[in-house]
């Protein structure tokens, strides 16, 4: 297999990504942390605030209350039960309350089917480049526009074709549960169009989405969108003629 420095350099090259793919991995409470690596020091607006750094090359290593977003924490299984229930309550009123959802109901429904890691066993979630990983990070995320996006997708499905089921939940949540939180569990790749929390604590263009992939289809992916270079180069040259 190649190591993660050579699968990230062909990725950003064969797709011209503006962000490097990033590698996750969430340390439970027994597990160790990675060594050298200290807690990165302030505090960031969300998890995905820290998945963009991570893609402009920082590598970061946060607790739970270094991330802004309490949401994002209770998924990725920072917060203890009664803790996580306390929040939604809250959470689901200031969700309708801002007037993205029509009902209090639609709202509670959005949050609370949402797919979360056992509460109370997350300590720390190291994000980082995946050039950086020496050892093999749970998923990995790449942020990147449309067209990246339909290109990482025909590479996912190279093999099987069809239809794809790709799970939302339902405008927020993007970051944390669709494409970290899926993939890890379930072992599947999986896109996100972001939610407005996700947009106002990243800042990203309106263009851009995010995917997640389990780390075990990363080279398969990989050599896919190698294998894809003919029809990539044709519609460069067709965007470069226009």
């Amino acid at each position: 297999m190649a190591d993660c420095r050579t699968l990230s350099q062909d990725l950003v090259t064969t797709l011209a990504l503006k962000y490097a793919p990033v590698g996750v991995t969430l340390h439970q409470e027994t597990d160790p942390l990675p060594p050298g690596m200290p807690f990165t020091e302030g505090k960031f607006k969300s998890y995905c605030q820290a998945l963009v750094l991570a893609g402009e090359g920082r590598s970061l290593l946060l607790a739970k209350d270094q991330m802004g977003c309490k949401l994002g924490t209770a998924v990725l299984g920072f917060e203890k039960g009664r803790e996580l229930e306390e929040f939604l309550d809250d959470g689901v009123l200031e969700k309708y309350g801002v007037g993205l959802y029509g009902s209090e109901e639609a709202s509670a429904a959005t949050i609370r089917k949402a797919l979360y890691l056992e509460p109370g066993k997350t300590r720390a979630a190291c994000i980082a480049p995946l050039a950086s990983f020496t050892d093999s990070p749970q998923v990995v995320v790449f942020t990147a526009n449309s067209e990246q996006v339909m290109w990482l997708l025909y590479a996912v499905n190279y093999e099987r074709g069809g239809r794809m089921d790709l799970p939302q939940s339902g405008g927020a949540l993007g970051g944390c549960s669709d494409i970290t939180v899926l993939p890890l569990l379930e072992k599947i790749p999986n896109l996100t169009f972001l939610g407005l929390g996700c947009r106002l604590k990243t800042g990203l263009d309106p263009c851009h989405l995010m995917l997640g992939l389990p780390f075990s289809a990363l080279e398969a992916t990989h050599r896919h969108l190698l294998d894809m270079a003919k029809p990539i180069a044709m519609l460069q040259k067709a965007r470069a003629g226009a």
